[in-house]
């Protein structure tokens, strides 16, 4: 039986209040943004092309807030080994995420290029997690941030926000992540498997080590690509923009913008069919936390290398009546067997 202080908090809220609640704070928070992105084409950069699903989460989210709310997606984007000659006149939008630091150094230093290439020219960084391991890094970024002089920063955690205001000259905002601008997803397929470890295979991971499993468990991560899909999606990107007869769909900015949007569709399918395979998930990582919320999927989740996680779910109350905490991978079997026990 599970012991008392290993029992998931007693909390009558579903899953569904928690998506609603956290998208409405998305609008109220990107509700000054509205007139200038309605008003000219602007610029999303930074696509994620890679196979972590989460960030595929958040891209999607994003532009299904831009679609929804200000009636347009972005004319222009690129990832971070790009560099687009000339931009929209509108705002420059930078994906958001949890790599605004010197954890993950080229995204930052992408970052930090845009900024000066563009001076004056508004900048909106969606909503990231910060965190330095380098104080002179620190400093590097706020200079970045002073000579551009028109930057907005969104930031999803409180300690990012306390840094952020404390060093940074520019407006600074909590917002949730865009993932939540999704809303409800529904599961594909009902459960083939008992429970699914989805643990970090990189340097954000914590390296807990895994107990034995019982029978029906997986341990696994969510990074690999299919082996089919870009052949797959650059073969559908090209057809589209032939049999549309529209001259504005065959320039390249249209076909890389299509295929970029088809690649995150493409990963975060792959990662809502991996979760939903299983009836219980525990997880390390932050988006499987925010997608298993979205699919209303039960859940334990321990934080990463930096506390992430945890922060994020402090800052906006992400706990639900089939979602906890745990510190440990053995605290986290507990929760399992006890939800299992309960069904």
């Amino acid at each position: 039986m599970l012991s008392a202080d290993l029992a998931p908090p007693a909390l009558a809220r579903p899953a569904r209040d928690v998506t609603e609640r956290l998208a409405g704070e998305i609008d109220a928070n990107l509700a000054p943004l509205l007139p200038a992105l309605a008003a000219e084409p602007f610029a999303l950069l930074d696509f994620p092309n890679h196979g972590n699903v989460g960030d595929s989460a958040i891209w999607l989210g994003e532009l299904s807030w831009l679609q929804r709310r200000a009636g347009r997606g972005p004319a222009l984007t690129c990832h971070v080994e790009e560099r687009p000659d000339r931009l929209p006149p509108g705002p420059i939008l930078l994906h958001g995420g949890g790599n605004f630091g010197d954890v993950w150094p080229q995204f930052q230093a992408f970052r930090e290029e845009v900024l000066d290439r563009h001076r004056g020219h508004p900048v909106v960084q969606m909503p990231q997690s910060i965190h330095y391991a380098d104080p002179s890094a620190i400093d590097r970024t706020a200079r970045a941030i002073e000579r551009h002089g028109a930057f907005t920063l969104l930031v999803r955690d409180r300690p990012s926000l306390e840094l952020a205001r404390r060093h940074f000259p520019c407006e600074v905002r909590l917002c949730p992540d865009m993932a939540f601008a999704l809303g409800p997803l529904p599961r594909p397929a009902p459960p083939s498997h008992e429970g699914l470890m989805l643990l970090r295979t990189d340097k954000e991971g914590v390296g807990q080590p895994v107990p034995a499993l019982p029978e029906g468990w997986r341990v696994e991560d969510w990074l690999e690509d299919d082996p089919d899909m870009y052949r797959t999606v650059l073969a559908r990107t090209r057809r589209a923009a032939l049999l549309s007869l529209d001259p504005r769909r065959l320039t390249r900015r249209a076909r890389s913008l299509h295929m970029a949007n088809q690649l995150a569709e493409w990963r975060l399918r792959r990662g809502v069919a991996q979760l939903s395979r299983a009836r219980f998930v525990i997880t390390d990582r932050l988006h499987v936390h925010i997608v298993a919320t979205l699919l209303g999927l039960p859940h334990v989740f321990l934080d990463n290398s930096y506390g992430k996680i945890g922060r994020f779910s402090e800052a906006f109350g992400t706990l639900w009546d089939g979602a906890s905490r745990a510190d440990t991978l053995g605290e986290a079997m507990e929760r399992a067997r006890a939800h299992r026990d309960a069904a």
